[in-house]
């Protein structure tokens, strides 16, 4: 076993470190993820030290441990290291546009690709993860125009162009300040060499990397709760490190075809409380150390993730080919939920895809929707609350004590509003999310023409069929019959609001009902047509219309499988 003795703590310059090693980031590590101000707090940090002159500037504290053929792993650091090794190569790229050969090419020698003398290979000193490593060496380390040239497209690849971006534009503003471009960049390369400070740990294994990782980032910081979890896997499964690096990348790697690597701290929370019970973000590093405590566990814990990553993906992309098993309206239904952005029903529906059978299914997330459009409209119950009883459902899922879409409505029925409580709510309901109107004024005249499944109806292109406010947002002085107080008290209840066509609301603009009942005269929509009856339009008229529809929504979302 290694010992503390072993692990080597040096004190130097990032620049001498990337000219004096060859450094790798292993494949479970994470893509580049800085974003622009990550990366203008470092270029104005840097600028404020060199003009300062300080005698140094501490960049913080980069893990290591011995790889293959000399190289170096990064346990933590990389993004430092990637960018700091962007702005070598955008200095280097500097001076070979001034046609300063000389000095661009000690640069790239120095810093960016070294020559096996022996087989007179060209190499990167510093190698990025597979998803980052080919973009990474042809972009910046290379300089290759990639126009032509076909690669996977990764998130990771748009912010590291966007860091080249920054960092060019950077440099440009301050060697056209200071009128004199060799002495400024020779000056941020000198610092960046060796004042540019960084503790180097280097450990004999990744066990004491992985616990070094820990304790350095102990603060919990939001961005490095993935890394966390990652490495504490990794430091309690032992003997089966492998493995476990093998399923990190297998879960990884479908989770990023829909989204950064931000998500997959998300999707992690929405397992585990799907799995454990409601567990906040903050808490769930502690909760996840407390649980899983041995190599066994670790490996179990990590199949999840695998297994669950691609129905995960699935529910954010419901034309996935995950759902070509089910029924159209089942993945109608999903598409609902997510226009309706309930995020807090994801743990829920990982256990109803894990546990129920094609029916239960698509009964449970025609459900879901009617539970959706009911609390909001309701209100009374914070997110939190309504996330609790989804997880509490879930863990009951799992453990088979539901096993139906009916009695997964039982479960769920105490935190629901019931018919009178909705139709009421309905009746009083404003609605300013101009989607969210839409959605409920397209249902609901499904639910006037009598259409099957009306609540599946998605949120059609605003530019063909666009929301009316009666009373317009703008009030003109054809509507001054109607107090101001009442006027805008009013505007944005579900009554005031109708369904138009296309350009038919952009013509209508703010004129008064008389005028306005021509254009409703003509719509084939049925709800917007009966408005032509109208003799006047004001409070009164919004209330008995607001019932009206209130019975509809009522049939439209059922509390019934």
């Amino acid at each position: 076993m290694s010992t503390v003795e072993k692990i080597g703590i040096s004190i130097m310059g990032i620049g001498h470190m990337i000219k004096n090693h060859k450094v790798s980031v292993p494949k479970y590590q994470r893509s580049y993820a800085w974003e622009s101000k990550n990366v203008l707090d470092l270029l104005n940090d840097l600028n404020n030290a060199i003009s300062q002159n300080f005698p140094e500037y501490f960049l913080g504290s980069i893990v290591t441990k011995k790889g293959e053929d000399s190289w170096l792993e990064v346990v933590d650091g990389q993004q430092r290291l990637a960018t700091i090794t962007i702005l070598i190569a955008s200095i280097r790229n500097h001076f070979k546009n001034k046609s300063d050969h000389q000095r661009a090419n000690q640069i790239e020698n120095d810093y960016l690709l070294s020559k096996s003398l022996d087989t007179l290979v060209v190499n990167p000193k510093l190698r990025l993860n597979d998803a980052d490593k080919e973009f990474f060496e042809k972009r910046i380390l290379s300089n290759i125009d990639l126009n032509n040239i076909v690669l996977p497209p990764k998130s990771s690849h748009s912010k590291i162009e966007k860091a080249v971006q920054d960092i060019k534009a950077y440099l440009d503003d301050i060697c056209r300040k200071s009128g004199d471009d060799t002495s400024t960049l020779v000056k941020w390369i000198t610092f960046i060499e060796s004042k540019l400070r960084i503790i180097l740990v280097e450990v004999p294994d990744d066990i004491n990397a992985f616990t070094i990782f820990e304790t350095l980032n102990d603060r919990g910081l939001a961005l490095a709760i993935s890394d966390l979890l990652k490495n504490y896997l990794f430091n309690m499964s032992g003997p089966r490190l492998s493995d476990a690096q093998e399923k990190w990348v297998a879960m990884s790697s479908i989770i990023e075809t829909i989204s950064t690597d931000e998500i997959i701290v998300t999707f992690i929370r929405h397992l585990w409380s799907s799995m454990n019970g409601p567990t906040r973000e903050k808490y769930l590093y502690s909760e996840i150390k407390k649980s899983i405590i041995n190599s066994g566990k670790v490996v179990e814990f990590l199949d999840s993730l695998v297994i669950n990553a691609r129905p995960y993906v699935a529910i954010l992309n419901p034309n996935h080919e995950f759902w070509q098993k089910y029924t159209a309206s089942t993945r109608g239904h999903m598409q609902i939920l997510n226009m309706l952005r309930m995020i807090q029903v994801r743990p829920l529906i990982l256990a109803i895809l894990d546990k129920f059978n094609a029916e239960h299914t698509s009964k449970s997330l025609k459900l879901l929707v009617a539970f959706s459009v009911r609390l909001l409209i309701h209100g009374g119950l914070g997110g939190g609350v309504i996330e609790d009883n989804y997880c509490n459902a879930a863990v009951e899922i799992r453990q088979n004590k539901i096993k139906t879409a009916n009695q997964l409505l039982n479960k769920l029925r105490s935190i629901l509003p019931t018919d009178t409580e909705f139709k009421r709510s309905f009746e009083i309901a404003t609605v300013s999310k101009n989607y969210l109107a839409r959605y409920y004024l397209q249902v609901l005249e499904r639910q006037a023409n009598k259409e099957e499944s009306p609540e599946l109806v998605l949120n059609e292109n605003p530019d063909e069929v666009n929301l009316e406010h009666i009373m317009p947002l703008n009030k003109s002085d054809e509507w001054n019959h109607i107090e101001d107080e009442d006027y805008y008290a009013n505007i944005k209840r579900i009554g005031n609001m109708a369904l138009l066509k296309y350009p038919d609301n952009v013509d209508i603009g703010n004129m008064g009902f008389a005028e306005k009942k021509r254009y409703y005269r003509k719509s084939k929509i049925t709800l917007t047509k009966v408005l032509k009856d109208k003799l006047s339009w004001n409070i009164n008229e919004i209330e008995s219309r607001q019932a009206e529809l209130a019975l509809l929504a009522l049939k439209a979302w059922p509390l019934k499988v």
